[in-house]
């Protein structure tokens, strides 16, 4: 299985999340995950936009297919819209998406989005909770979504579902999954 774990960080300190940083990861059985490849996005200007990123693959062949500045910084750009951040330089928080199940034709037609804290003393995040959007017909067009406060603005609406519409498309155009 491959996965995308992002992390946003307010490195400048205003607190809001100017940091974010990509790895991309492929699970084989019986093995420690491997990260293949990790991106770091800054919105310098502290208007919500990515305005500098870097990469490096460390795992060549590895690399997302489908990986270019347009479509790292979509996905940056919405990420930073969640208001799911560390301070500084930590890494308590972090989102994991994946593809959870295909449709018949190949195409994914379930996207999950984990959102993992780790606590004081832990080694490991904690699942805190969980989002996903679906394409129930397998057209391409992910149409359903769990019904998430993940804005954390304290209402689950349809900005949340755009959100969660933006960050799943963002991901599947990295093309970071295997049937």
């Amino acid at each position: 299985m491959r996965y995308l774990k992002a992390v946003a960080q307010d490195m400048s300190g205003n607190g809001h999340a100017d940091t974010v940083i990509l790895h991309f990861y492929q699970q084989h059985p019986g093995c420690p995950d491997e990260l293949i490849h990790e991106i770091f996005a800054v919105d310098m200007s502290a208007d919500g936009r990515v305005d500098l990123q870097w990469s490096e693959d460390l795992s060549p062949g590895g690399r997302p297919r489908m990986l270019d500045k347009h479509q790292v910084d979509a996905f940056a750009d919405s990420f930073l819209k969640l208001n799911w951040f560390n301070k500084r330089s930590h890494w308590q928080r972090s989102l994991t998406l994946y593809v959870d199940h295909f449709a018949k034709t190949g195409t994914p037609n379930a996207i999950k989005l984990d959102f993992h804290e780790r606590i004081a003393g832990a080694c490991k995040g904690s699942l805190i909770y969980k989002a996903a959007a679906f394409d129930g017909d397998g057209d391409g067009v992910l149409e359903s979504f769990t019904n998430s406060d993940i804005d954390h603005d304290g209402v689950a609406n349809n900005a949340d579902k755009e959100l969660i519409r933006s960050l799943c498309k963002s991901f599947l155009a990295f093309e970071w999954f295997e049937q």
